[in-house]
């Protein structure tokens, strides 16, 4: 199948509003036919710009001028000295040069205005355009929307509600299906769009096959889910349109350059960017807003660790360093009389904390977010406490001794709580 066709079916799986803003192939596709014969008429074919030895006396360059609005491709050639020519290529050359001139032995330049290719490329040009205003739309209402979603998942998956674990659920399922990873400058092509296609299809079958969907209570949960899920197909739709739009225009330049014997397929796409016709880097400033907007609305307890333990930093110390630990750790490591910060190793870090390093507030708001994992570390802490007590019967120690031992202990927990 030939790619208009390919590219006219594979519009009908965007939204209709959209499909006005791809690129018309088929009209560009004409119009090479006017380039090529604009050539043909001045003696300058395929055959005889692929003939050229430019290595000998002759330079050809193919440019831009202009600007977006008013683009104006040229032929610049230069002779160092037309003697040098070989006769058969001068007939060609003669047509080209202005009547005054006269091929001898002084460089000559001759400039060769393109107006059909003048026209083709403004037709591509207001194509892209044409994306571009649409760009410019849906980025603003993909803003709204995402902005309208931010306040009602913060009432939806707030700690006073009971699906925030089930959010917490949804949103680790989304980023372990990754729709969207590593987007780069290849974020348009055929595999990525496929590849985001396939992931946004198997983060809803996980949904549903986990029973996620169904343990949201509140209808406005249920709501906040249908709208996260529309906001990111609508972005796998725009990366299609986007790789349609990409794609059309490659096959058009290379087309354009296999008829005409030019260059458009290098020198057209930097003249394009320099002039701000493409929208670069659109797809992640989107991206960014639905991770800094929403993911972090509900916080996971992996970003709250101890990083000695690896579990919830209950009753969190932060020491002078700004490194944060639990307090059941900094107390194994004073008995252990290891006190310099595990991570960054600033000396004295643990030895000199003590109960005014307690975070109180990061301890609150962990107390309203993850409740379930600080009762699950609470009975840690109990188990290997009741572990510690039990070791110490087995020392035949007298009462007064063993009362003695006790506080040590006492006295050493008290120095960092």
């Amino acid at each position: 199948m030939k790619f208009g066709k390919q590219m006219e079916t594979a519009s009908f799986n965007l939204p209709e509003n959209w499909r006005p803003y791809l690129i018309h192939y088929k009209n560009l596709k004409k119009s090479i036919r006017l380039v090529v014969d604009e050539l043909e008429s001045q003696g300058i074919s395929t055959e005889w710009l692929s003939s050229l030895d430019t290595e000998q006396a002759m330079k050809l360059d193919y440019i831009f001028d202009g600007d977006a609005k008013d683009p104006h491709p040229c032929i610049k050639i230069t002779i160092d000295d037309p003697t040098c020519i070989p006769t058969a290529e001068a007939p060609t050359l003669q047509k080209l040069i202005p009547l005054t001139k006269v091929l001898d032995t002084e460089p000559l330049s001759i400039k060769i205005e393109l107006v059909r290719d003048s026209e083709f490329f403004n037709l591509l040009l207001h194509e892209l355009s044409h994306a571009a205003a649409l760009h410019h739309v849906e980025k603003n209402n993909f803003i709204k929307n995402v902005d309208g979603l931010e306040v009602q998942m913060k009432v939806a998956a707030s700690p006073e509600k009971k699906d925030l674990y089930t959010w917490r659920e949804i949103f680790n399922l989304y980023m372990e299906a990754a729709i969207f990873k590593n987007e780069t400058e290849s974020q348009y092509s055929a595999q990525s769009y496929q590849r985001s296609q396939l992931q946004l299809a198997w983060f809803k079958e996980e949904l549903t096959r986990m029973n996620l969907t169904k343990k949201l209570t509140s209808k406005h949960s249920k709501s906040a889910l249908a709208q996260f899920l529309a906001i990111n197909a609508n972005l796998v739709h725009f990366k299609h349109f986007q790789f349609l739009n990409q794609t059309a225009m490659i096959k058009i330049l290379k087309k354009h350059d296999k008829r005409s014997g030019l260059s458009a397929t290098s020198e057209f796409p930097f003249f394009a960017k320099k002039n701000a016709v493409f929208v670069e880097s659109i797809l992640n400033t989107l991206l960014s807003a639905i991770q800094n907007q929403l993911i972090t609305i509900v916080p996971q307890p992996d970003d709250y660790d101890c990083p000695v333990c690896f579990s919830i930093a209950w009753r969190p110390i932060r020491l002078g360093c700004g490194h944060v630990f639990c307090v059941r750790c900094l107390i194994k490591a004073h008995k252990k009389r290891l006190y310099d910060c595990p991570v960054c190793r600033e000396e004295y870090a643990v030895g000199s904390a003590d109960a005014t390093n307690l975070d109180k507030q990061l301890q609150n708001f962990m107390l309203l977010y993850f409740p379930k994992e600080i009762k699950e570390k609470r009975k840690e802490n109990e188990k290997e406490q009741a572990v510690i007590n039990k070791q110490m019967t087995h020392y035949r120690l007298p009462t007064s001794r063993r009362i003695t031992v006790q506080n040590q202990q006492t006295s050493s927990s008290c120095s960092i709580m």
